[in-house]
């Protein structure tokens, strides 16, 4: 399942602006569901819990970026429904954050991707890799 944000009007992931594509094709139907959102945590306002309970799925792995927004939001979503959580950390990504001047220099991307894992690690499996992670289909999958 893919989640595609549909940021504000101007912003640089408003639908239909190079910012808003998923970076992977994707072969909507079936087997690749694309589920829009307008929030960070991907379970809000969106019919991913039900598509998830109706697949049998008991573990995921979160993907995506802004990993201290919407991959953090939705990973602890699933983590409180009981999910089994994998965190692949070459899978998720965000950008530096800025200096804010008196109170800290900039924060580079790494380090808040680093903190964003390491916040929800208690609960999630952080792997280094997304190519080490492998599930098997619940029973009757489809």
């Amino acid at each position: 399942m893919h989640l595609q944000n549909d940021g504000a009007p101007g912003s640089g992931d408003a639908p239909h602006t190079p910012g808003w594509a998923l970076h992977l094709p994707v072969e909507a139907g079936p087997a690749e569901v694309v589920i829009r959102k307008t929030r960070d945590d991907g379970f809000a306002g969106t019919r991913l819990g039900e598509l998830l309970s109706d697949a049998g799925a008991e573990s995921l792995a979160v993907c995506g970026v802004m990993s201290e927004m919407c991959v953090q939001a939705t990973a602890r979503t699933a983590l409180a429904l009981g999910y089994r959580v994998v965190l692949p950390y070459d899978a998720h990504a965000t950008q530096d954050i800025p200096a804010a001047p008196g109170i800290s220099a900039a924060v580079p991307a790494a380090v808040v991707s680093r903190v964003a894992a390491w916040a929800i690690s208690g609960g999630a499996e952080v792997t280094a890799r997304a190519a080490d992670v492998t599930f098997t289909a619940p029973p009757g999958a489809r």
